[in-house]
């Protein structure tokens, strides 16, 4: 079974709901800086928290998510402690991202981030510093035309330092 458009609004709502802190990555957060793509998913970066996790989680499980890979029922042991979690919910699929290291963690994307109102209900995108910088890191040739892109409307893009990147 396919799953649904992504529906920002109603996954953004689910996580606000249950308190989640998260900030909104990929397609979604290219929107916000100017570049209007079609996107599949809804990505949302994460700290690296248990209790945050649990109510990830919950938003996910109020979204009738199940764990994309095998369709099972999502569990703690699928979030809390892990790195990713793709799941297919009503809202679409969903991405749970960690981040890395500076400038690329949570909190310093959390610090960069775009304050956005979508659907009532208020939550941040990420900024251009960081979405350049998760485009350089993934490296994708979608990622690389979203650069290109993101260059003829923004001109120069700001570019740190990615540890595992750039020596």
């Amino acid at each position: 079974m396919a799953p649904p458009d992504p529906e920002l609004d109603v996954a953004a709502t689910a996580m606000v709901a249950k308190r989640a802190r998260f900030v909104v990555v990929g397609g979604f957060a290219l929107i916000a800086n100017r570049f209007v793509r079609a996107t599949e998913d809804i990505d949302f970066l994460v700290p690296d928290s248990d209790d945050n996790d649990r109510r990830v989680l919950a938003a996910l499980v109020s979204l009738e998510g199940i764990r994309l890979r095998d369709e099972e029922p999502l569990l703690e042991e699928h979030l809390v402690g892990q790195a990713h979690l793709r799941a297919r919910t009503r809202a679409g699929l969903v991405d749970v991202l960690r981040g890395g290291a500076p400038p690329l963690d949570y909190d310093t994307v959390e610090t960069r981030a775009i304050p956005a109102s979508y659907g009532g209900v208020d939550f941040l995108l990420a900024g251009l510093s960081s979405i350049v910088g998760f485009k350089r890191l993934a490296d994708r040739p979608r990622d690389r035309n979203d650069l290109l892109a993101l260059e003829e409307i923004h001109g120069e893009l700001p570019l740190e330092h990615i540890p595992g990147l750039d020596s």
